[in-house]
């Protein structure tokens, strides 16, 4: 089973590329923790999911860390992939910068997961090694059936919103039997005075559960699914007012799936607190975190050990 990590992102408000900040207090980022733990959970491969122009970057900074043997491969994040060819110039003609989203960033994967059942999380987020274990034991457990039974991990909201600045989260319904029925995304969470709340220009404001699962984007997925993905998104395209800026998000388009019954999808619940980046100030935030679970033995420091960690540190003495 191998893990996509999603990490071709502008990191527009962030300020860089925060996949590649350094978290962890030899450097680590985001997602080496979380290729440290699919590891530790049995996965056996690890698929980079970024864009053309970022690739030396992340293979002098990420990928030149991990154990050697460790098997990487790089899928590339294309704005043409998948757009019709009647499209492309209309679409270039409104001058869009930003990539089309994960779940396009999904399907420009299709070709490394045509076997099996594989996981998908961003690269800006740290999940924990709870959600990756419990989406090896779902898969190990269950056989393929039509149509295809999926999962997703589920936070608590508490857990998962930063003590400042806002962030998107998207709450999960949920049925008896731990099925979910539904996705709302919430573009715009924020803490204000003691309450999480969604704000936002075009949404009214609203108090939120503190106990509601959330879709953290971590998804356990089969290749079943990628002609319907790749369905939405022709249908997204032909709405000219997403050309410029909107994105084909992942949590929209498994919410669409799960309304037309094209797939079930367990909410695996995980006890974990969330931390990733999405604004500067989480930085500082992200780093005593990962300090806090070094600290209690969560994770060794170095991560890959204290050969790589001396060597890592010579290199950027240097």
């Amino acid at each position: 089973m191998k893990l996509l990590i999603l990490a071709a992102g502008l990191g527009s408000r962030f300020g860089g590329p925060k996949q590649l900040a350094a978290v962890g207090p030899d450097g680590e980022s985001l997602p080496e923790y979380n290729i440290f733990d699919a590891r530790r959970a049995g996965f056996s491969g690890i698929v980079l999911l970024i864009r053309r122009d970022m690739e030396e970057d992340v293979k002098a900074s990420l990928v030149s860390r991990l154990p050697p043997g460790l098997p990487v491969e790089f899928a590339y994040q294309d704005p043409r992939e998948y757009v019709p060819e009647s499209l492309v110039a209309k679409i270039e003609a409104t001058r869009r910068k930003k990539p089309w989203g994960t779940a396009h960033a999904l399907l420009c994967a299709w070709d490394f997961f045509q076997d099996g059942p594989f996981a998908v999380i961003n690269g800006d987020d740290f999940y924990g090694r709870m959600g990756f274990a419990a989406m090896k034991r779902f898969f190990d457990a269950g056989e393929n059936k039509s149509p295809p039974e999926c999962c997703l991990t589920g936070y608590k909201l508490s857990g998962v919103v930063p003590p400042g600045g806002t962030v998107s989260r998207a709450v999960c319904d949920v049925d008896e039997r731990g099925c979910l029925v539904g996705i709302r995304e919430h573009k715009s969470v924020m803490r204000r005075a003691g309450q999480i709340v969604s704000v936002g220009e075009s949404v009214r404001e609203q108090i939120l559960d503190p106990e509601v699962l959330i879709s953290m984007n971590m998804w356990g997925l089969r290749p079943e699914l990628f002609p319907w993905i790749r369905e939405f998104f022709l249908e997204f395209l032909t709405d000219p007012g997403h050309w410029a800026v909107s994105e084909f998000l992942l949590p929209e388009v498994m919410g669409k799936i799960v309304n037309s019954g094209k797939a079930s999808f367990r909410v695996l619940p995980v006890y974990e607190h969330y931390f990733g980046l999405t604004n500067p100030e989480d930085l500082a935030d992200a780093r005593k975190a990962a300090l806090e679970r070094i600290r209690k033995g969560e994770y060794p420091s170095p991560l890959w050990g204290e050969k790589l960690g001396a060597a890592v540190r010579r290199h950027e003495q240097t």
